[in-house]
Formats: structure tokens, sequence, C-alpha cells
């Protein structure tokens, strides 16, 4: 009798088990109600998910010195894809054939890759300068052809401003794929001046000319100590040259005011810069 009693018992669970089964397999729509309320369930999850994931994007955007445009696109972009991947998921879980939507996105992504090849590169290489960092908004940079200071790095292009005030936007994958010089990267240069003079005059009096022109320079810095050596023997001149060092910011500065000065210290000293010259000669026969 204590069987039966057991058996009465759980009779009302099995049925209430079969009942709820019954009631997750009822078709609606073609969909049972089971795999309706599962994919509810993913939707739900995937909706805090993306929103987690694009709030940790704008935090970590923010930190950056992109464009505001740029930031936006970035987060649109990680919009779809997450929302694409969600949809793809539902769609698995509701028994749709995911094969016919999975080869359109190929497609479609080949198709535009395809359209967009230029732009893509622009956006590999824009990140690739964001990663390495090879220069900053403020230093001045030669790329190629092109020289400027940098106001700002983009997803596409680094805008610069050249020394006439003009404004340029050179695409990123020019500047990755060409030599890249950053002028202000360190806190001092070296500034080197050339000058020709003749023959005749004396080294030592050249290096004491250029090295006062040097000395009455405020800018230049003692250490390392500026020197002049002899740079070359040319057809009608020896060349000289200035070493001496600035800060980074007085670099053009020094650099114009020695070439100003020096000319006066070695007129001063009697020492004349060379030009070239020809002599000609006439033989008769």
């Amino acid at each position: 009798m204590p069987d039966a009693d057991i058996l009465e018992t759980l009779a009302p669970e099995k049925t209430i088990m079969e009942t709820l089964t019954e009631l997750l397999a009822m078709d609606i729509g073609g969909f049972s109600l089971g795999n309706i309320l599962a994919a509810a369930v993913i939707f739900v999850i995937c909706l805090v998910l993306i929103k987690l994931c694009l709030r940790i994007t704008r935090r970590a955007l923010a930190k950056t010195k992109l464009d505001d445009a740029v930031k936006r696109v970035i987060v649109n972009l990680e919009r779809i894809v997450l929302w694409a991947t969600a949809l793809l998921m539902i769609m698995g879980k509701l028994n749709i054939s995911t094969t016919s939507l999975v080869a359109l996105f190929s497609v479609a992504g080949l198709a535009l890759s395809l359209s967009l090849q230029n732009t893509l590169s622009n956006v590999f290489a824009g990140i690739t300068l964001l990663v390495t960092r090879p220069f900053k908004a403020g230093d001045f940079i030669e790329s190629g052809t092109t020289s400027g200071t940098v106001l700002r790095t983009g997803l596409f292009y680094v805008t610069l401003r050249t020394f006439d005030n003009k404004e340029i936007h050179v695409p990123n994958s020019d500047i990755a794929a060409s030599r890249l010089t950053n002028y202000t990267s360190e806190a001092t240069r070296r500034v080197d001046l050339s000058f020709g003079l003749e023959y005749s005059c004396d080294a030592g009096a050249v290096r004491e000319a250029l090295l006062a022109a040097a000395a009455e320079n405020g800018k230049v810095l003692p250490e390392p100590a500026p020197a002049v050596v002899v740079n070359a023997y040319q057809a009608s001149s020896v060349l000289y040259t200035l070493r001496c060092w600035a800060a980074t910011e007085d670099y053009w500065d020094v650099y114009y005011a020695l070439n100003e000065s020096a000319r006066r210290h070695l007129e001063a000293a009697g020492l004349a810069m060379a030009f070239d010259r020809m002599d000609v000669r006439i033989v008769k026969d």
C-alpha cells in the first residue's frame, strides 16, 4: 500500500511535466513555444551584452584624440557586427536556415571590401598609426614630399599644417607606406651649416670665426659644444661645416641667425667666401 501512495503522490507531478512539455512544444506560426521563449531569452541577453560592449568601447575611445565623427563610425560598425551575430544566433534557435543569409552576408562583405579597398587600407593604416604612435598632435613630421605640423590623426587621414599655413589631409596609407621623419620627437636638434671658402683662407681662422658666431647666439646650447670641421675639398672652395645643438623649438631661429652672423664674422676676419668660377684660355694656333 505504501507504494500505491507514492505513485498517487508522483502522478500529479508527472502530469505537470507532461503538460509543460506539451505547452512548450505547441506550434505557433510554425515555431514551437519553447524555441520562441529561448529566442526571446537570447535576445534579452544579447541586448544587455551589446549595450555593455558599446559602453566599454565609448569609454575607451573617449581616452583617444580621434575626431567625434570617427568615434561614431567605430561605434556604429561595432553595433552592426554585434547585432548581425545576435540575429544569426536567434535564427538558429528558431530553426531558421542561416546558410543563405550567411552566404548573402559573405557576398555583400566581399563586394563592399572590393569597392572600399582604398578606404579600408586607410582605416587599417590609421589603426596601425594609432597603435604604434610614431607621432602625436603638435609634432612636425615629413612623409614623402609632404611636411608639416600634425593637427589631428583620423581614421582615414592625417591633417597637417604647413609652414605657409596650408591645411593638408594626407591618407593614412600614404604615411604608413612611406618613410616618416619626426623632427620634434626629441628635445634637441643639431644645426648643420656649411660654408664654402677660398683655398687661401687659413683653416684655424675660419674655425675661430664660425665658433665666435655660434658663441654669440644665446640659443645655441653649450653642451655638446659647437664644432667646425672641414667637410670637403671642392673645385673652387673648401667646404667648412659648423655643427651646434639647439632646443627643438629654437632650431629654425638658430639656423637663420647663424647663417647671417657667420658671414659677418667671416668678413670681419678677412675671410672670403668662394664662388664657382671658370678660367677660360684662348690658345691661338
